[in-house]
């Protein structure tokens, strides 16, 4: 007599962030397949942030005989499951059961390049299938691939939601702590629940995403001498002087690609993300560039 240990997918988080997935001004939605598996062959969002459960989730991991995975998209979860039948988790997954994850991040400049407002970093983000009982009714969800949302203002925690996350967690739990994705058996509709009705694990996993967008700044070029600017360059004065031209319109930044900004016929350079230079007055943000 002959038995074997099988595991199912329960369900996957994909971590998408457009800075390294977009392509110049092509963003990867848009796409078609095997452009997306180009950039998704290069990627690995463990370059700027690292995503691991709290203890207790560990914990609840390991009781339940789930097997956490992580993949250079995101990570996903498989259940142990009944020999008998591969939908039946050997243990029983109750509808309230959740696990938390925390995004810690890895990047010191990740701001720099994603679309998040500059004034509340530190505050914590939550990314979960049924909203926290400290949020109101309109707290957006976490939602389901291809979904097409970006990670936002709207997803920080209250106050006191902030202040009771942070008191189940220990201090190097709370270090460089962006938020935290948690995931519940049921969701707050049926179409983020990851076990259906009889407690099974469906035949497709749920799978979540996760999307960071990148952003986009207004690029300043320094110049040494006065230059020649006509309407027609991609490029204007900025506030009159010749040595300090701005683009006409705000450009994404991004890791791979090229967006082609001519001056007098010339290519000027894209910039890169080490240093954004932020303008509060008028709400606008520069990329620096000196030629």
């Amino acid at each position: 007599m002959s038995f074997s240990i099988q595991y199912t997918e329960l369900f996957r988080v994909n971590i998408f962030h457009r800075y390294f997935l977009d392509k110049g001004s092509v963003e990867f939605g848009t796409m078609n397949e095997t452009d997306k598996a180009k950039q998704l062959n290069n990627y690995n969002f463990q370059s700027t942030v690292k995503i691991v459960p709290t203890e207790e989730s560990r914990q609840k991991l390991n009781g339940y005989n789930l097997v956490l995975r992580t993949l250079n998209s995101g990570f996903t979860v498989w259940s142990k499951v009944s020999e008998a039948d591969d939908s039946e988790p050997f243990i029983s997954l109750e509808d309230d059961l959740n696990f938390t994850f925390l995004i810690h991040l890895k990047d010191s400049v990740f701001y720099n390049y994603t679309d998040l407002k500059l004034e509340n970093a530190g505050k914590l983000y939550c990314l979960s299938n049924k909203r926290l009982d400290s949020e109101p009714h309109n707290f957006p969800l976490l939602d389901k691939a291809g979904g097409n949302f970006n990670v936002d203002e709207g997803f920080i925690l209250s106050g006191e939601g902030e202040k009771a996350e942070k008191a189940s967690l220990n201090a190097g739990e709370k270090e460089r702590l962006l938020g935290i994705i948690r995931i519940y058996m049921k969701g707050d509709n049926s179409s983020l629940n990851v076990t259906n009705a009889q407690g099974k694990i469906p035949s497709s996993a749920k799978n979540f995403e996760v999307v960071f967008k990148n952003r986009s700044t207004i690029w300043r070029y320094l110049f040494d001498s006065n230059q020649q600017v006509t309407g027609g360059d991609d490029v204007k004065k900025e506030n009159g002087n010749s040595k300090i031209l701005i683009t006409k319109n705000e450009h994404p930044l991004t890791k791979s690609g090229f967006i082609s900004l001519e001056l007098g016929g010339v290519e000027l350079p894209n910039p890169g993300v080490a240093i954004i230079k932020p303008d509060t007055v008028n709400n606008k943000i520069f990329s620096e560039i000196y030629m």
